[in-house]
C-alpha cells in the first residue's frame, strides 16, 4: 500500500486519495512534519493542531460555514471589512459611499458590500479636507479645495502628487486627470441618475444617488458602477470624484427625517455647507 497522506492527530498513515482520518476525523496531511498558517493573524503552527493559540482561530475554517456566516451578516444590515492581503479597490472603481450608523462616519463599500476604505475629515461632515484610508490607516488619498480655480477640488494620492481636479460647471463637475488634461465629465441624466462620459466619447460609468434613512437620520448615499472596459482615470481618481460629488452636489451631513437639515449640528456646519453646495 502506497502511503502519501498522515494523520496530524494520530500520526497514523493513510493510502492515498484519503482525506479524513476515520479515526480522529481530522483533515490529512502530507507531511505531518509541516506547518500551517493562521489567516488571521499569519503566523505558522505545527500541521497537527486545529487551532492557533495565538488569536484561537480555526486553522483549517469550513469554507461553506464562513460563506454561511458572511451571508447572515450581510442580510442583517451589517458589513465586513475586505479580506487582508486584498489591495483597496481591487476590483475596480466600482463603489458605494455611505455611512454605517446613523451618525457616523463615510466609508467606501464595494460591490459586494465590504467595507474597501474609510472617510476622515474634521468631524463627519463631508467637508475638505478630507482623506481616504486603507483599512490599516495608510493614506490612500486626500480631497482639498483646487485654489487654482473657483467651485474646484482636488485629490492627491499618498505620495503627494495630485491624481485628478474635479471643476463644478453648471450642474455637472469637469474631470481632469493628473496631468490636468480634461478627460470626462459627469453629469446628472434624470433624478438620482448620474452619468461619467469620456471627452468625446462614450459613457465611462453610471452613479445612482438614493436617500437612505437610518433611525431617523437621512442621508444620501452615491454609488458608482464602470460600464466601459477602459478608464481614462486611475481607481483612486475614479473613487475620489464619488466623494467630490457628495461634497458638491449633496448633503454635508445627515438630516432629521422631514427636516432640511439637523438642528443638533454644530453651529457652524450650515454656512460651511453652503459654501461648498454651490
Amino acid at each position: 500500500m502506497s502511503v502519501t497522506m498522515w494523520c496530524p492527530s494520530c500520526a497514523k498513515a493513510w493510502p492515498a486519495g484519503q482525506v479524513v482520518c476515520r479515526g480522529c476525523l481530522v483533515e490529512l496531511v502530507a507531511d505531518p512534519g509541516g506547518t500551517i498558517r493562521c489567516c488571521h493573524c499569519d503566523r505558522d503552527w505545527p500541521a497537527r493542531m486545529q487551532s492557533c493559540p495565538n488569536c484561537l482561530a480555526e486553522l483549517r475554517p469550513d469554507p461553506a460555514a464562513a460563506a454561511d456566516a458572511m451571508s447572515d451578516i450581510l442580510a442583517a444590515g451589517g458589513h465586513l471589512f475586505r479580506p487582508d492581503g486584498v489591495a483597496p479597490f481591487a476590483s475596480g472603481p466600482g463603489c458605494t459611499l455611505a455611512r454605517l450608523s446613523p451618525r457616523g462616519g463615510l466609508v467606501f463599500t464595494d460591490a459586494a458590500g465590504l467595507v474597501e476604505a474609510s472617510v476622515v475629515g474634521a468631524d463627519i461632515a463631508a467637508v475638505p479636507p478630507l482623506a481616504c484610508h486603507d483599512l490599516d490607516g495608510s493614506a490612500l488619498f486626500r480631497l482639498e479645495r483646487y485654489e487654482a480655480a473657483p467651485r474646484a477640488l482636488v485629490a492627491v494620492g499618498g505620495d503627494a502628487a495630485p491624481i485628478a481636479t474635479y471643476l463644478r460647471n453648471g450642474r455637472g463637475i469637469d474631470v481632469r486627470d493628473e496631468t490636468s488634461a480634461p478627460v470626462a465629465r459627469f453629469a446628472p441624466v434624470a433624478t438620482g441618475d448620474w452619468s461619467l462620459a469620456e471627452t468625446g466619447g462614450g459613457a465611462l460609468a453610471s452613479c445612482w444617488v438614493a436617500d437612505e434613512d437610518q433611525d431617523g437620520w437621512v442621508d444620501d448615499q452615491w454609488s458608482l458602477r464602470q460600464v466601459a472596459d477602459r478608464m481614462p482615470l486611475k481607481v483612486l481618481a475614479a473613487v475620489a470624484l464619488v466623494l467630490a460629488a457628495k461634497v458638491m452636489a449633496g448633503r454635508a451631513q445627515p438630516v432629521r427625517a422631514g427636516g432640511d437639515r439637523d438642528d443638533d449640528a454644530d453651529a457652524d456646519a450650515e454656512p460651511r455647507w453652503k459654501e461648498w453646495n454651490w
